[in-house]
């Protein structure tokens, strides 16, 4: 089968760009040919400027905390490693649309759409959140998937208008699954449909072959503490310097989502030879978890606190969640990695059957 996948733009998030990674790796590994559908934020066109650039005067006007996006001449630059990882590693569309077209279906002869994942049901990331429900897709033949979709919050976000028509769109997914717990009861409360508990699609992948992708970086000869902070702050920084103390290690800090100064390959490995972890990003919790090391997540409630909840729950590892106020809670003690590894495998083998299950059943 031939399966496109709909996910947020790949541009200059490292997880996002691993989970399509990891999900075409699945789907090929089922027998599939899977093509990512490029999408693309208005601000990477100089057409559309006009409009931003008159949106954020008036938002800037209004005293909203509103900024510039960066020039597409300048993300192209900034971004050329991330996009070269992209351009090599993921099969996708030579078109990158802002808008689904109607014919995206005929022109790649697609027998199935996969939605998911990451944040791909929350509306501050997608500006036609209707996409995300396919609502361009017109052939009743196709399957639709939604595999370990996020809301990213477990609050409702979607206004009247576009929680009638996603609730009508749903209605048409042969199966149906979200990466959050939260997520399951959004689905029921809001959509009127019925949802399952997957992993996130990177945690489909093993750690040898994680290690496999970044093995021409050089390996760190020394131990450190790395700090992947993508909202860094004052009481952060004094947490990670406080664990850092405890664990007499020195701090390595990589860039940042916003920077993507290293390669994919050297962002995982930052991760393959850290001795201990301190993230306040989702994806940086899933590879700690990949790797087996000893770590803490900041919860970042404006990221999506949900998320970082039920990863940790379903792993049995809710006591690595910290708040930035609470030095003084941090507790020593190490993680018994034989047993998540035990519900890792249990799990990745539940969601792939969800995936093979829904690819291949019977349309409705």
């Amino acid at each position: 089968m031939k399966i496109g996948l709909l996910t947020l733009p790949l541009v200059d998030n490292y997880g996002g760009i691993l989970q399509n990674y990891a999900l075409q790796q699945t789907i090929k590994s089922l027998g599939h040919e899977p093509i990512t559908i490029r999408s693309l934020n208005k601000h990477f066109l100089y057409r559309y400027w006009p409009l931003i650039t008159t949106k954020i005067i008036i938002a800037k006007l209004l005293g909203r905390n509103s900024h510039f996006p960066e020039l597409p001449f300048v993300a192209k630059r900034k971004h050329k490693e991330t996009q070269r990882f992209v351009h090599d590693m993921i099969e996708s569309t030579h078109e990158r649309y802002v808008y689904m077209p109607k014919d995206i279906v005929g022109k790649h002869k697609l027998d199935a759409i996969v939605v998911g994942s990451d944040q791909v049901w929350r509306p501050m990331y997608n500006e036609l959140i209707i996409n995300m429900f396919l609502s361009f897709c017109t052939d009743d033949k196709i399957h639709r998937v939604a595999y370990a979709a996020s809301f990213g919050v477990d609050c409702w976000e979607y206004s009247k208008s576009q929680t009638k028509k996603c609730r009508e769109l749903i209605k048409l997914f042969d199966g149906i699954s979200v990466r959050e717990a939260s997520g399951i009861a959004l689905c029921k409360k809001h959509l009127g449909c019925n949802a399952i508990e997957v992993l996130d699609p990177t945690l489909l992948l093993t750690c040898d072959k994680y290690s496999s992708i970044c093995e021409g970086v050089v390996p760190a000869t020394s131990k450190y503490l790395a700090a992947y902070v993508p909202d860094m702050n004052d009481e952060k920084r004094k947490v990670i310097e406080a664990i850092a103390s405890k664990e007499r290690l020195p701090i390595k800090s990589f860039h940042t989502d916003k920077s993507c100064v290293l390669s994919v390959e050297e962002w995982i490995a930052s991760f393959r030879d850290a001795a201990f972890v301190v993230t306040d990003s989702f994806h940086g919790t899933v590879f700690s978890i990949i790797f087996n090391h000893d770590f803490y997540s900041i919860v970042n409630e404006n990221r999506g606190a949900s998320r970082f909840y039920s990863l940790l729950l379903k792993f049995g590892l809710m006591e690595r969640v910290i708040a930035s106020r609470d030095v003084s809670k941090i507790k020593s003690g190490e993680i018994d990695w034989n047993s998540v590894n035990k519900i890792w495998a249990q799990q990745r083998k539940e969601s792939i059957e969800f995936l093979n299950r829904n690819l291949i059943g019977n349309k409705h």
